[in-house]
């Protein structure tokens, strides 16, 4: 599993494997940009750039769907939904375009998924400019990490498993979802179901894309999509100004930076390192720090290295040349501008998909991660009582003092945690 054993060994994998590519990192930084750049055509495959564009096919169903239901839980407006989507997709673009074209390497870089999950229930109890607000807190901390190296000794003092009890309580109602909205659309989202782990027995790269397939087919079939009301065209961003308040960093900024961290950041940065590359740890941080921060206002999500999609990109079926590889991640990095730009076409056509299938699409991306997340929080038996209340306080909702259910997980599973360990001293 990527994210319990490869997370801690980042630096050290770094330092010990001999046979790792590291590409143009020796190269002052326009240099290596441009002889990259100057090299690309001829170095595209074209399973690279097949790999490339099916990480954003990826990017555009559950996560999308995700987002749109964490924007109506914010009662964001069209233009407020459409300038998030920019922002998520705009900055993840530039950050692999840029670090791929700088390193040689196949840098894929996506939004904090679980971050946005966080704000489904965030967003009940804080305004969305405090959400703002904690994304440039966010952003800030990221920058810190990456400029002080100090990544590999936060995921050695965190307990992960409370953190990863955390996230599984906050994926949690996105799973259950899937079958609290059954009934209303029984047929598609019944299809949706089977045709996900039909793709899972075929062993198919991307199953939830063969889900969404499906689902499409069966609603425009039932007479259940509806028209799309389609602008075509440039988004035009929508800048929000931030709040801060001391709820706000409790609730939102530190479990994002906590999430991003340890469920992205170091997943991500492992998959590179797996595949043979000297992963730019401290480089990657910095520059999504400072993405992170310009893209805030504009209701961005964070910027990081993707975790599950990252694997698409940076192993051998993307190209067997590792030299060449690095095509894969500028591909992706460009589609997802382009798509970025147009937020508001894409939230047009999603807006005319029945809300079940929305739901179905949501849950069924992030049944990956509600597994591996609860898997990782409840294996080891030093840990399992703490991550149980963790993530049983976390699905409970609850916020005293206008503070999140996410964060007292937190505080239980800590406090377990130790009186646990205290006792059996």
């Amino acid at each position: 599993m990527l994210f319990a054993k490869r997370s801690k060994k980042i630096q050290r994998n770094l330092i010990d494997m001999s046979d790792e590519y590291l590409g143009t990192e020796a190269l002052p930084p326009l240099t290596a940009l441009w002889k990259n750049l100057k090299e690309f055509p001829k170095a595209l495959s074209w399973s690279a750039a097949m790999s490339g564009i099916l990480i954003v096919l990826i990017s555009s169903t559950g996560p999308v769907a995700i987002m749109i239901q964490a924007a109506k839980a914010g009662h964001f407006s069209e233009r407020q939904t459409a300038s998030w989507l920019f922002a998520c997709w705009a900055g993840p673009g530039l950050m692999g375009l840029i670090m791929s074209l700088r390193f040689r390497i196949p840098v894929i870089a996506a939004w904090s998924t679980p971050s946005v999950a966080l704000l489904v229930t965030g967003l009940a109890t804080h305004k969305a400019s405090e959400a703002v607000g904690a994304y440039f807190i966010s952003s800030v901390l990221i920058f810190i990490v990456g400029a002080t190296g100090l990544l590999e000794k936060i995921l050695s003092v965190i307990p992960r498993p409370v953190i990863m009890a955390m996230l599984g309580g906050v994926l949690f109602e996105f799973g259950v979802n899937i079958f609290r909205t059954l009934p209303e659309e029984p047929i598609i989202s019944t299809g949706m179901i089977l045709g996900y782990f039909f793709a899972r027995r075929m062993g198919w790269r991307a199953p939830v894309i063969t889900s969404v397939v499906i689902g499409l087919i069966l609603a425009i079939i039932s007479g259940k999509f509806h028209n799309p009301h389609i602008h075509a065209g440039i988004v035009h961003p929508v800048w929000m100004n931030p709040s801060f308040s001391i709820s706000g960093l409790i609730t939102l900024a530190i479990p994002i930076t906590l999430l991003t961290l340890t469920t992205q950041f170091a997943p991500g940065l492992a998959v590179l390192s797996s595949a043979g590359f000297r992963a730019p740890v401290n480089q990657s941080l910095m520059f999504s720090g400072v993405l992170s921060f310009l893209t805030a206002g504009m209701l961005g999500s964070g910027v990081n290295s993707a975790a599950i999609t990252a694997a698409i990109g940076s192993g051998e079926q993307a190209e067997p040349d590792k030299t060449r590889r690095y095509t894969a991640g500028v591909v992706c990095g460009i589609v997802y501008i382009i798509v970025g730009g147009l937020g508001a076409t894409m939230l047009g056509l999603f807006g005319a998909l029945p809300g079940a299938m929305l739901a179905s699409m949501a849950g069924l991306a992030l049944l990956p991660a509600i597994a591996n997340s609860t898997h990782d929080a409840l294996v080891d038996p030093q840990f399992r009582e703490a991550a149980l209340i963790t993530f049983l306080v976390t699905v409970s909702n609850i916020h005293p003092w206008k503070l999140g259910a996410p964060f007292w997980g937190l505080v239980a599973g800590f406090v377990v945690h130790y009186i646990v360990e205290f006792n059996n001293k």
